[in-house]
């Protein structure tokens, strides 16, 4: 039996790759996100800000509070699921009923997009239990910003209700409200979205891409027109992961010589005509969002099971480069990685960090370096050539993301999740989502 499929996002400025209010700050399920507790009051000027790219400090004395829909964490406060995308100073939240932009540095909501629609799984960013599905982070270009979420759509006459992935669109600046596409993904009409994986993996202008994942059941890939939300093609089975140029590679689970296997397949863009089939004979397979000139497998080998990272050329399909890993299991059974948005993939399997050159795949450091005396951290996020994390004691450090090195080790104030030359966003020791303004 095929287990869940969750993609990665890719989170920070980049795209390669929503609000609900009870007045508490916390928000609920309900309409647009309400005031934030510990937020900065609102001011008719945007305030003046101290900037770094990449930033190797937070002011962890200047927090600010942010809608509870913009991350969940467990109970030792570690963040497990990102629903904002930080671009600049505005982060992106997607909830089951609305996309909202907020001020990362006031608290102060800019927008809210309402999604039409009764929300598929409405408890998903609620609640003591951490769950792993749900949306990804909203897509953000300099144009638009785009999300998914999972929508009933009610039953009219004889016919009867569906599940449908919801896609909208806004101004990523005024809000907007651009266009919103509900695509059909179940024809049960009693169909459980709430183990449901959505999400924006790509925006150009040519085509916004979209897909749904719900365990064993339903993947679906949809491609629509920017401009208007029309649908371009769609394909069934199939889990989009990355894009390169004209070329989106994902997971494809239609594999004639046996059912329970996945394979990669690149299709075109705007056409989703197949263009070359790669890792065949994989049990499982996730892309990982890294850098265009490579096709980034974190694949399991259906025959013995073992781990391997892939590094693939996007044109072909051919194997570049290839690692392999100690164990693990489930989708990104090799291990996390994370792309500095630049020029760095780095991947921690098994407790061992490794660095790779993202356009060639050459190896550029690892740790633990017993020699060295220098151990792992635990990292959250890469950033423009940083990497951040929490030392084995819990402590914030910021590497340099090429040579490995120490970069900052004191008052770095936080180990954030998302970051942007202005903020570091992550969760407090209560798990709540706060802000961190750079400090240097």
């Amino acid at each position: 039996m095929r287990r869940t499929l969750v993609i990665m996002a890719c989170l920070g400025t980049a795209v390669a790759v929503a609000g609900c209010g009870d007045g508490t700050g916390g928000g609920s399920a309900s309409g647009p996100i309400g005031p934030v507790p510990g937020a900065h009051p609102p001011t008719s000027a945007e305030p003046a800000a101290k900037t770094a790219d990449p930033p190797t400090a937070f002011d962890a004395g200047a927090a600010v509070g942010l809608p509870a829909e913009a991350l969940r964490a467990n109970v030792a406060g570690n963040v497990v699921s990102t629903f904002v995308t930080l671009r600049e100073r505005t982060g992106y939240v997607i909830t089951p009923t609305a996309m909202n932009a907020v001020d990362v540095l006031t608290g102060k909501q800019k927008w809210s997009v309402p999604i039409k629609g009764v929300p598929g799984d409405p408890n998903n960013q609620s609640g003591p239990f951490v769950n792993p599905t749900g949306p990804r982070p909203p897509a953000v270009t300099d144009k638009l910003a785009v999300a998914a979420v999972p929508v009933v759509m009610p039953e009219k006459g004889t016919t009867p209700a569906y599940l449908a992935l919801s896609v909208v669109a806004a101004d990523a600046e005024k809000g907007t409200k651009a266009w919103q596409a509900d695509l059909k993904v179940s024809d049960d009409q009693y169909a459980d979205a709430g183990n449901a994986v959505t999400e924006v993996v790509a925006v150009t202008d040519k085509a916004v891409i979209a897909r749904y994942s719900r365990q064993d059941e339903e993947h679906v890939t949809v491609a629509l027109d920017p401009a208007s939300g029309k649908t371009l093609w769609q394909r069934k089975d199939y889990d989009a992961g990355s894009l390169h140029g004209d070329i989106l590679v994902g997971t494809d689970y239609n594999v004639a010589e046996n059912s329970s296997m996945t394979q990669a397949t690149a299709l075109g863009l705007v056409t989703g005509q197949q263009k070359w089939v790669g890792a065949r004979e994989s049990s499982q397979l996730t892309m990982v969002p890294a850098d265009p000139a490579l096709v980034v497998v974190n694949r399991t080998d259906y025959g013995s099971g073992h781990p391997f990272l892939l590094f693939l050329d996007p044109a072909t399909g051919a194997e570049k480069a290839k690692v392999e890993g100690e164990g693990g299991f489930g989708s990104r059974a090799y291990g996390e990685c994370f792309y500095d948005q630049q020029s760095v993939l780095v991947c921690n399997e098994e407790g061992v960090l490794t660095a790779y050159d993202a356009k060639t795949a050459a190896k550029l450091w690892t740790l633990p370096d017993e020699a060295a005396n220098r151990v792992a951290p635990d990292v959250t996020a890469a950033w423009h050539g940083a990497l951040y994390g929490k030392t084995p004691g819990g402590q914030p450090i910021v590497l340099d993301a090429k040579t490995g090195k120490d970069r900052s080790t004191e008052d770095v104030g936080a180990a954030p999740v998302v970051v942007s030359r202005y903020a570091g966003i992550t969760a407090d020791k209560n798990g709540t989502p706060q802000a961190y303004p750079v400090k240097n």
